[in-house]
């Protein structure tokens, strides 16, 4: 989720301006309702608080606009503030749900793998994917060629969600840069590349000096 940005006046931007304020508004709403030890928000106005003070645009605007009409009473109900917002923009599980999935298959094995399994139990947990054997077959179909060869190697074979991700983990932290997705340098797919003109490999024929 990218991060939201606080509006910024300038003296001529006035929209941002109302924005900045109501901003303001909602982060002095959330502050003064902080449990101090948990650093947990003690009231649903706290809470919805927190929730807006992340709006930007259109969303912010709405905040404002409907935090003035209700005198507050937007607040009073963090669940009914949620759904308040879902079908203010058109929200659906369906469409959440299709948007999740779309996230899921686009996620990949990168370099920073508590990064990569964070997001993973994100996206699963939230469209309802938490089997053991659903969840493992999932970033099994992830793994980089190499890895799953080292898992062959150890004959590491998971029936456990938990103890796949924690030996992946541990793996990693030990030598992260073998775990990382292969990929093949431009060298030396120019090395194996077979001239088109000549037959012969290590150049292409674009650069090829035969006069056949």
């Amino acid at each position: 989720m990218a991060a939201s940005v606080t509006p910024t006046f300038n003296g001529s931007n006035w929209q941002d301006l109302t924005r900045l304020v109501i901003a303001t508004k909602l982060k002095f709403i959330a502050d003064a309702a902080v449990d101090e030890v948990d650093r947990k928000f003690t009231t649903d106005e706290a809470k919805c608080a927190a929730l807006a003070a992340s709006f930007t645009g259109p969303a912010l605007d709405w905040v404002g606009q409907r935090y003035e009409t209700t005198g507050g009473s937007l607040f009073n109900d963090y669940n009914q503030f949620v759904l308040d917002v879902r079908n203010a923009f058109g929200i659906s599980d369906e469409g959440l749900s299709a948007q999740r999935r779309m996230e899921l298959e686009a996620l990949t094995w990168g370099t920073d793998l508590p990064v990569f399994f964070a997001e993973f139990d994100r996206l699963t947990v939230a469209l309802n994917l938490t089997s053991h054997s659903t969840r493992i077959a999932l970033v099994t179909n992830k793994l980089p060629q190499k890895v799953r060869a080292l898992l062959a190697e150890q004959a590491l074979n998971f029936e456990n969600y938990e103890t796949m991700r924690e030996r992946l983990l541990v793996m990693w932290n030990l030598d992260p840069s073998r775990y990382h997705s292969i990929t093949t340098p431009a060298s030396t797919s120019r090395k194996r590349s077979k001239c088109g003109r000549c037959g012969k490999r290590g150049h292409q024929a674009a650069d090829c000096r035969s006069k056949n």
